[in-house]
């Protein structure tokens, strides 16, 4: 791991984990330990392939995945994860594979989940208290141009109401 501080310098480089030829197991508290305690606020993730294959396995998108969101919760931003040989290398956001793996929801806690959904519940239900206000005020003969500057909905769709 590598962390970086705000204005994207080096804190430190820590080794975390050795692995086997095909397996390293590692959890996001051990990864993330020398960020709490350096106060990084970004890491970049890095493991080598000593075969020189760089091709990411379903494995690594998992493990990206899973530290990610680990990230977040830690308010520790995972920038990118780099897979280097001695020859090549490998970036998930240069592959297009990070921003996927950023809105993926699998490891994402219970409680944060729900959190979103009451926000979104939230909205929906002011929205759509807007368009019943909307409605009742052009049942009423009010203006499109007084509903429009009340309710913020557009003129077309309060022509449809």
């Amino acid at each position: 791991m590598v962390g970086l501080n705000q204005a994207n310098k080096i804190l430190y480089i820590e080794l975390v984990a050795l692995g086997s030829s095909n397996i390293t197991r590692i959890k996001p508290r051990e990864a993330f330990r020398m960020a709490v305690y350096k106060l990084a606020i970004r890491v970049v993730m890095i493991h080598n392939y000593p075969s020189g294959d760089v091709t990411p396995s379903s494995n690594d998108q998992d493990f990206t995945d899973h530290f990610i969101q680990a990230g977040k919760f830690l308010k520790i931003e995972v920038v990118d994860h780099l897979i280097i040989s001695h020859e090549d290398y490998h970036s998930f956001v240069d592959s297009g594979v990070f921003k996927k793996l950023q809105s993926s929801k699998k490891y994402i806690l219970p409680y944060v989940l729900e959190e979103q959904a009451r926000k979104e519940g939230k909205e929906e239900g002011l929205k759509e208290k807007t368009i019943d206000m909307a409605r009742a005020m052009k049942q009423k003969g009010i203006s499109l141009g007084v509903i429009f500057e009340t309710s913020g909905l557009s003129i077309g769709q309060i022509e449809k109401l």
